[in-house]
């Protein structure tokens, strides 16, 4: 049995620092309030699996230094054409009873089954991209099988972030990370708006992700056309296109750095934009009362951050908003946004690094929020002045 450190975090390799502030990131408010979820970031080198038999690589089990009750992951490779993967994962919870092999995921060229159903067993579900269970677990591992037409010739790494959501008072406190500031000024990264639809204009609905993924890579200097990211996104036997460990899988497959993780504040916001990493954000928005949206509800959702104010905004590009001239520079209120997404979401973030060399290309003078959804905040309505989104 392996053990993973907490405060590790991610390696190096992903252009995260190891240790020091901001990989867990749990405060206590106070003896009566409930603790904040805490996370553990892991990292799981391709060497980490080992052969069992020709086609197969399986892990040990890897043991954060807390259980846990959710997982999210990503993988890591590149493929040729005609080489392909499905992926597996176990967990063992706090008696030592083991849930069965979960389907996580396939990658590259395999063969598709018929339609797919999310994996659900006693004490949790697999739901597509996200590990949900309903008593703590405490070590787990992960399983490779190569269904390419081409061998596979190593296994992918993984990016693997566990979540104690209910931790007790006493963990939250040894877990939380001490403060860690975030770089002085304000960064707004100028990113591009790209509209859901192909190199020719023919548009495709529903392919936000791909969208955001587009807008990242072509703020680094690369266009890639929709036509060549949604197959990539789109999971087949799923029939769902916004899964996140292909979204990020489809940025590694065209050359980037990429991998998933959590934000539990504005300064680990702060910190990722200021390493000039683009963050596309998983949001879900039901309806309700909020400050002053650009629209009035919203399902699940992909946007592009690029960046937050210092007197409370947060500043994305939303695909969604494409056909109103409104999705370059959308604005929103740190807590509506916060509502979305951080108590939404728990704050997923798939996160695209900066080729070598690339440049920041900032936003220098900022619009004011917009009035008329000021007027409307004033007014306490939710939306009344905004149309819906056009998917």
């Amino acid at each position: 049995m392996r053990t993973a450190g907490v405060v590790a975090g991610l390696l190096l390799a992903l252009g995260l620092a190891v240790g020091g502030c901001g990989t867990t990131q749990t405060k206590v408010g106070s003896a009566q309030a409930p603790a904040k979820p805490i996370d553990a970031h892991l990292y799981v080198d391709a060497s980490d699996f080992a052969r069992t038999d020709e086609r197969t690589w399986t892990t040990s089990e890897i043991t954060p230094s807390f259980s846990f009750d959710e997982l999210i992951y990503s993988w890591d490779l590149q493929v040729a054409a005609d080489q392909g993967f499905r992926i597996y994962l176990r967990v063992k919870a706090e008696k030592g009873d083991l849930s069965p092999w979960l389907y996580a995921g396939y990658w590259g060229t395999v063969k598709h089954s018929g339609k797919r159903q999310q994996p659900v067993f006693k004490w949790g579900r697999l739901a597509m991209d996200q590990l949900l269970l309903k008593r703590k677990a405490l070590s787990f591992q992960f399983k490779v099988v190569d269904e390419g037409h081409a061998p596979l010739g190593r296994p992918p790494s993984l990016t693997v972030v566990v979540t104690d959501n209910r931790p007790t008072a006493d963990l939250a406190e040894r877990y939380a990370s001490p403060p860690c500031p975030a770089p002085a000024g304000v960064l707004i990264l100028d990113l591009p708006l790209r509209r859901q639809a192909d190199s020719k204009g023919t548009p495709i609905p529903d392919r936000c992700q791909s969208a955001a993924l587009a807008t990242a890579m072509q703020y680094f200097g690369k266009a890639v056309g929709l036509e060549d990211i949604v197959p990539l996104t789109y999971d087949v036997e799923y029939d769902f296109p916004g899964i996140w460990p292909r979204t990020i899988g489809a940025a590694i497959q065209h050359g980037f750095t990429a991998y998933i993780d959590r934000f539990r504040d504005w300064d680990a916001v702060r910190r990722t934009v200021a390493e000039n990493k683009v963050i596309l954000c998983s949001i879900t928005m039901p309806p309700g009362k909020y400050k002053a949206p650009p629209y009035p509800k919203i399902g699940g959702h992909i946007v592009a951050l690029n960046g937050v104010t210092d007197d409370g905004r947060v500043v994305v590009t939303d695909s969604a908003l494409w056909k109103d001239n409104r999705g370059y520079c959308l604005q929103w209120f740190t807590e509506d946004f916060e509502r979305i997404w951080m108590k939404r979401k728990g704050g997923v973030g798939l996160v695209i690094c900066p080729p070598p060399q690339a440049p920041m290309k900032l936003i220098e003078k900022l619009p004011p929020f917009p009035a008329d959804r000021l007027n409307s905040a004033a007014a306490e309505t939710t939306g009344a002045a905004s149309s819906q989104p056009q998917l």
